[in-house]
């Protein structure tokens, strides 16, 4: 099978399951925002915030090495997994002492301080699964990594739907997200068994071992997963409960929306990327140059779809008046999403030359600016100083990455397909004012009409994959015929 055949397969399973996936957790997001209201749906929000930190410290950068370890052959699989697992479980015990402190130091009430303690507690069978989905992508195997997190989305969004109409609150939810996360573990598990790997192997010294080699990969982590949450956090400080549940309306779709670049580069192509990375960053080349062409397109229809059209969208999802102001929020956050897309190439190509410790200080800089900005722009101009400056900080990243780039990783084709891209997305954003008036139902595709048509009308495709899929339905259509 071919490399772009493969990376096409790979990518459909795991976006199919994203999808299924993506639409469970998306209708329990809009359940939590119709039954708890704006004030406890920014409580729970917040709680997932500080989940999603204390993941990336339970994380501390093992899974980026167990994959590229495991795709480059580095080690000995059982024991490079059994590290990685018993690594994740010691820095599991470290977090929650942790996150009990925080909630306590920073006065939160009884139900929020519950909710964020079980939503970490949960981080142990998040923490265990990663490591095994890591293991998996390492092989190159996506198929059961995908059908464990379809358990576990949407069990979470079934059960947890009818814990809301029961009316049991957030810390009901809580649970709720720890049952399914321990589903998930459990079905990874099976998928071992038979191969001996399962064989639980302790090793203190291989955990210290690994501890300090991931150090800059982890600082990385923990650095950009604060710059992505801390604007929660000084907003539930600095603003009303119910301003904290409107940005959290926006910064959910603006989440749900960097799913794709997650899918792309962080779960199919960045075990390709380690690989090829083994042998040259000449090899790297035309992978990540072909990427960012693609990403870039899809960035841009985002970007433009939302910031054209985010009354529209923010209605259609959320009970209105209570969460209008949410609009004005996610247009400002839609520009980010474009740079986010090229940034996830970028970052997961220096990831897989070895390079992390150029990305710790671009992150750290990065989060340290971030919180800064919102410090004091949130008090004076509210949620959309929080949701401008999480577009200008992609944007800093952005130059930061192509700077730390090795020369000619990115190259002149890159940079066209960027231009073009931008072109197809000017064309969009006018065909698009007149129709924020029209229903979404309308607007929405007519505006992705206008998207193709430009995006052959500047070429912002790339002839010879064009090419090729014109040749492959050509095949099929024929196939089909003699059949």
């Amino acid at each position: 099978m071919s490399s772009l055949r493969r990376i096409l397969r790979d990518v459909a399973i795991v976006s199919s399951g994203q999808v299924v996936t993506w639409l469970a957790t998306f209708l329990f997001v809009l359940a939590q925002a119709r039954s708890l209201g704006p004030a406890s749906f920014g409580e729970l929000s917040l709680a997932l915030s500080y989940a999603t930190f204390f993941a990336v410290v339970v994380d501390f950068g093992v899974s980026t090495y167990l994959t590229r370890a495991v795709a480059q052959r580095e080690n000995a699989e059982r024991a490079v997994l059994w590290t990685a697992v018993t690594t994740r479980a010691a820095l599991w015990l470290i977090a929650m002492p942790l996150a009990w402190l925080a909630t306590m130091v920073l006065g939160y009430e009884a139900e929020l301080q519950a909710t964020t303690l079980i939503l970490v507690g949960s981080l142990l069978f998040v923490g265990s699964s990663g490591a095994l989905t890591a293991f998996y992508q390492g092989k190159e195997r996506f198929l059961l990594p995908t059908l464990a997190n379809i358990v576990q989305r949407v069990a979470a969004a079934i059960v947890g739907i009818l814990v809301l109409q029961a009316g049991l609150g957030v810390i009901s939810v809580a649970v709720v997200y720890a049952i399914s996360a321990a589903f998930a573990l459990i079905l990874l598990a099976a998928g071992l068994r038979g191969t001996g790997l399962l064989r639980i192997r302790v090793e203190p010294r291989a955990n210290w071992r690994l501890v300090r080699s991931v150090l800059p990969i982890a600082i990385y982590w923990v650095a950009g997963t604060l710059y992505f949450n801390v604007d929660m956090v000084l907003i539930e400080r600095l603003m009303p409960r119910e301003a904290l549940g409107n940005y959290a309306a926006a910064y959910r779709l603006f989440s749900a929306a960097a799913i794709l670049p997650a899918i792309v580069c962080g779960t199919v192509l960045y075990p390709m990327y380690a690989r090829l990375s083994g042998a040259s960053s000449a090899a790297l080349r035309p992978v990540v140059q072909k990427t960012i062409a693609y990403l870039a397109l899809a960035g841009i229809l985002v970007a433009v779809v939302f910031v054209s059209l985010a009354s529209p969208i923010v209605g259609l999802l959320y009970p209105l008046p209570a969460y209008a102001p949410a609009a004005s929020a996610l247009r400002l956050l839609a520009p980010g999403l474009f740079f986010l897309y090229v940034n996830s190439v970028l970052g997961s190509a220096l990831f897989a030359l070895r390079l992390e410790r150029r990305l710790v200080l671009i992150a750290t800089t990065a989060a340290g600016l971030n919180t800064i900005a919102n410090l004091a722009l949130i008090p004076v101009f509210g949620i959309e100083a929080a949701a401008a400056i999480t577009s200008l900080t992609e944007i800093f990243l952005f130059g930061c990455l192509l700077v730390a780039s090795p020369r000619g990783l990115v190259g002149s084709a890159s940079r066209r397909f960027a231009t073009r891209a931008a072109l197809v997305g000017g064309v969009t954003a006018l065909a698009l004012l007149p129709l924020t008036p029209a229903p979404i139902a309308i607007s929405a595709p007519l505006g992705a009409l206008v998207f193709g048509g430009a995006c052959l009308l500047f070429r912002a495709l790339p002839a010879d994959d064009l090419r090729l899929a014109t040749a492959l339905l050509r095949g099929r259509i024929a196939a089909r015929r003699l059949g």
